[in-house]
């Protein structure tokens, strides 16, 4: 796991202007309360508290699809090292899907086709 969290944060710094040059964030599997209660909708988070990534338990490692989880995941974990300011958490997500869907097509040759319109607003500060 380790390695492969290695490789992420290399793609991050060479395709971002985030500093990588931070330790790699610890990454557990949910519980079955984080699944089912939780963050039913969620197949990964950062807790920034914690500086620990949780991904959903029925995800492979070894899957394109779970390692572009853990990537946006991890943009989460180095925005947050880097004191990237937000005006709203909603912000966060502006770099993070773009840069999943570039390295899921880059890394995996995986076409990720997300809604444009739904990620213009679930990036976005505004009231909807």
């Amino acid at each position: 796991m380790k390695e492969l969290i290695i490789s992420l944060m290399l793609w991050i710094g060479s395709n971002t202007d985030y500093n990588t040059d931070f330790p790699t964030p610890q990454v557990e599997r949910m519980d079955i309360i984080m699944e089912e209660i939780i963050f039913p909708d969620y197949e990964g988070f950062y807790d920034y508290k914690k500086n620990i990534i949780y991904i959903r338990r029925g995800l492979d490692i070894k899957d394109s699809w779970t390692q572009g989880v853990l990537l946006h995941e991890v943009i989460h974990y180095l925005q947050d090292m880097n004191n990237t300011q937000f005006e709203c958490t909603s912000e966060m997500e502006k770099d993070a899907w773009p840069l999943q869907k570039k390295y899921l097509k880059e890394v995996h040759n995986y076409i990720w086709n997300y809604d444009i319109l739904w990620y213009l607003v679930i990036s976005d500060c505004g009231q909807y």
